[in-house]
C-alpha cells in the first residue's frame, strides 16, 4: 500500500505539469487562439524561473519569473498574429525554436558551467491534518503548494467558463468572433487577455520542472511535455475539467513507464521512453469522433 501511495503521489505531482500546460492552451483556445508553443514556453520558463529562484533564494520568485516569461511569449504570439495575421501555427513553431535556444542561452549566461549542479530552493509542501496519514488519500493532500494551486485554477476556470457571463462571452468568441463583436464584446482585448493568461499557466508548468521535479535545470528539461499538452487539450475538447483528467492519465503513463525503466522491464527502455507519445496518438485516435473544437480555433479575426 505504501508503494502504491508513493507512486500516486508522484503521479499527482506530474499531473500539475500537464494540467497547467494544457489549461493554458484551453484558455487561449476558447477565444480562437491555438497556442502550440507550449514546449518552447516551458523550456524558457524553466530556465528563467530556475535562475530567478537560485539567485534570489525564493521559489516564489522562480514561479513568478516563469509565469512572466510564459506571458511574454504569449504576448509575442498574439501581437504578431493580430497585427500581421500570420498563422498561429507558424508562430507557435517559431516560438518553440526560440524557447529551445533561449533556455540554454539564459542558463549558461547567468549560471555558467559549475562542478556541481546548482539546486533550487525547496517548494513547501502543504499537509492537510487528518488526511496525510490515510493511505491513497494522503497522495492527494500531501503535495506542494503548486499542486493545490492547480486544483484551484482548474475549478476557477471551469466555473468562469460555464457559470459566468464573462465565460459565456469568451466561449462565444471562440465560436463566432464576428457575432460576439456585433453584440459589443471586445474580441481583440479578450483574445489578448486569454492568450497571455494561458501563456502564464504554461510558464508555471515549465518552472515547476526545475523547482520541484528535478531540483535543478537541465537541457531539454520539458522532454516533449509541451507537445503532449496539446494532445491533452484536444482530448479535453477545450474543457478545463477534462484537461485535468487527461493530465492525470498522461502523468500516470509517464510515471509508470519511468518505474518500469528502473525495474526489470519486459521491453527495451527506448520503447518505454516512447510510451507517453504513443499514448497521445492512441488516445486521440480513440476519441477523435468525440473531440469538439471551437469553430474559430486557429483562425485570424478582423473587423474589416
Amino acid at each position: 500500500m505504501g508503494q502504491l501511495t508513493e507512486m500516486l503521489t508522484q503521479i499527482i505531482s506530474y499531473t500539475s505539469i500537464y494540467a497547467l500546460a494544457s489549461l493554458g492552451i484551453v484558455i487561449g483556445g476558447r477565444t480562437g487562439v491555438f497556442n502550440i508553443s507550449g514546449e518552447g514556453i516551458m523550456l524558457a520558463s524553466a530556465s528563467a524561473g530556475f535562475i530567478a529562484a537560485y539567485q534570489t533564494g525564493s521559489w516564489f520568485m522562480g514561479f513568478l519569473v516563469g509565469a512572466l516569461m510564459g506571458g511574454l511569449f504569449a504576448l509575442i504570439l498574439i501581437y504578431i498574429h493580430e497585427k500581421l495575421k500570420i498563422s498561429q501555427f507558424i508562430l507557435g513553431i517559431t516560438l518553440v525554436i526560440l524557447g529551445t535556444g533561449l533556455s540554454d542561452l539564459l542558463y549558461k549566461t547567468a549560471i555558467g558551467v559549475q562542478l556541481f549542479a546548482p539546486e533550487a530552493p525547496r517548494v513547501p509542501d502543504i499537509r492537510i491534518p487528518g488526511l496525510t496519514n490515510i493511505p491513497i488519500i494522503s497522495a492527494i493532500f500531501n503535495q506542494d503548494i503548486i499542486v493545490y494551486f492547480t486544483y484551484i485554477a482548474v475549478f476557477v476556470a471551469f466555473y468562469i467558463f460555464y457559470h459566468t457571463r464573462i465565460g459565456l462571452e469568451t466561449r462565444a468568441i471562440g465560436e463566432d468572433p464576428k457575432a460576439a463583436d456585433v453584440v459589443g464584446i471586445n474580441v481583440k482585448l479578450r483574445r489578448y487577455v486569454t492568450t497571455i493568461i494561458g501563456g502564464m499557466f504554461m510558464g508555471l508548468a515549465g518552472a515547476y520542472l526545475p523547482l520541484v521535479v528535478t531540483g535543478t535545470y537541465t537541457t531539454n528539461i520539458s522532454n516533449g511535455r509541451g507537445f503532449m499538452a496539446i494532445g491533452i487539450a484536444i482530448f479535453a475538447s477545450w474543457r478545463p475539467e477534462r484537461a485535468l483528467l487527461g493530465a492525470f492519465i498522461f502523468a500516470a503513463i509517464e510515471v509508470i513507464s519511468f518505474q518500469q525503466q528502473l525495474g526489470a522491464a519486459m521491453f527495451p527502455y527506448q520503447f518505454l521512453l516512447m510510451l507517453p507519445f504513443i499514448s497521445v496518438l492512441l488516445i486521440m485516435w480513440l476519441f477523435n469522433k468525440k473531440v469538439e473544437f471551437p469553430a474559430a480555433l486557429g483562425k485570424p479575426y478582423s473587423r474589416e
